[in-house]
């Protein structure tokens, strides 16, 4: 096994700059999760730490040892892409053993690898399917047995639960954690999607128009995003923002006042949706919205209003709350929840 550093490493396709002066250090081990929007420069990253794009500039090092002119066989690292790369007309068996051929390892060492894939994947029951009899759940596992076969340093996915269904991915995400647990191979995996990297990664480096916004452990991403991109795009439903102003140590916003400390002048109020509460008669210092939707989670629902700065506000509320499109109510956002941004540079006061 071994830890990955990416020391300044910068990407550019012509004039286009895809990933800006990153520095990043993953332990040895560990699950990370690169997260970010479509074109932000995950999977470019990813494909660096692979060998298959050289970086316009830094260096990346694998345990003390630079690579970053080596080529991708070189530096035993396994990848498991979107969608599942099997040869249709092999077994899985196959498919497996091909990971194989050029390691030099004789025939009872090659099987006692597919077996052992097998049975952590549970998919011993697919050795002698063609990819064409499995589901699309299926066929990736077997393509991450392809890749723990190799007993590589380091795991690289690249979304490779995209395409399937929700009930799937969820069942998946638990196995592939599971899994990288028993193993303990450094892994890094990509997502756009913010439940994935959540609830998978042991820490997450979110990343947005080719750098790096902010990296820690899923708890400290949520609960104390650096950023008004990491607020708004870590969340679901997704942080409230409210520009105002601080004065006198109370944050205003058209009517709403919330008491907290910060620096005096302009600034952008964040709080999750379950850390404001709703009231149909108007108290002081409350912020009125008119009711866009109520949508219903089973456990609980999310109550949608627009504002009088036509800001589209959400907030977590009882199963059996109801109330009507259009309807006037008032928000009170809990001053000890809160969070300020300044809105230029948009980092956490």
């Amino acid at each position: 096994m071994a830890g990955i550093r990416l020391d300044r490493v910068r990407k550019a396709f012509g004039g286009f700059v895809a990933v800006q002066g990153l520095d990043l250090d993953i332990a040895d081990g560990e699950f990370l999760v690169l997260l970010g929007p479509s074109g932000c420069g995950k999977t470019t990253t990813l494909n660096m730490i692979a060998g298959l794009e050289q970086p316009s500039s830094g260096r990346i090092v694998f345990g003390g040892r630079d690579v970053t002119a080596e080529p991708p066989h070189t530096r035993n690292v396994a990848m498991v892409f979107q969608s599942a790369l099997l040869y249709p007309h092999l077994t899985a068996r196959r498919n497996i053993e091909a990971s194989l051929r050029r390691s030099g390892l004789d025939a009872a060492e090659r099987e006692r690898r597919i077996a052992e894939a097998a049975r952590l994947l549970e998919n011993g029951e697919l050795l002698d399917k063609l990819p064409s009899r499995m589901s699309g759940g299926q066929r990736q596992r077997v393509a991450t047995a392809k890749a723990i076969v190799r007993e590589p340093a380091a795991f690289l996915l690249d979304e490779p639960l995209s395409a399937l269904d929700a009930a799937l991915r969820q069942t998946l995400r638990a196995e592939l954690v599971n899994l990288q647990k028993r193993l303990g191979t450094t892994t890094v995996y990509v997502t756009h999607d913010q439940v994935e990297a959540m609830t998978m990664g042991d820490r997450i480096a979110v990343m947005n128009g080719g750098r790096l916004e902010q990296v820690g452990t899923p708890g400290e991403i949520y609960g104390r995003p650096e950023t008004l991109f990491v607020a708004g795009f870590v969340g679901s439903p997704p942080m409230n923002l409210l520009a105002g102003a601080v004065a006198d140590g109370r944050f205003r916003a058209g009517e709403l006042e919330v008491p907290i400390a910060g620096p005096e002048g302009r600034a952008v109020l964040g709080v999750r949706p379950q850390h404001v509460a709703v009231t149909p008669e108007l108290a002081p210092g409350t912020l009125p919205g008119t009711v866009f939707a109520l949508e219903h989670l089973g456990r609980e629902s999310v109550l949608v209003l627009d504002n009088a700065a036509h800001q589209r506000l959400r907030v977590l509320v009882e199963p059996e709350f109801r109330a009507r499109v259009g309807e006037r109510l008032f928000l009170r956002p809990d001053p000890a929840r809160c969070l300020l941004f300044e809105p230029e540079s948009g980092r956490c006061f």
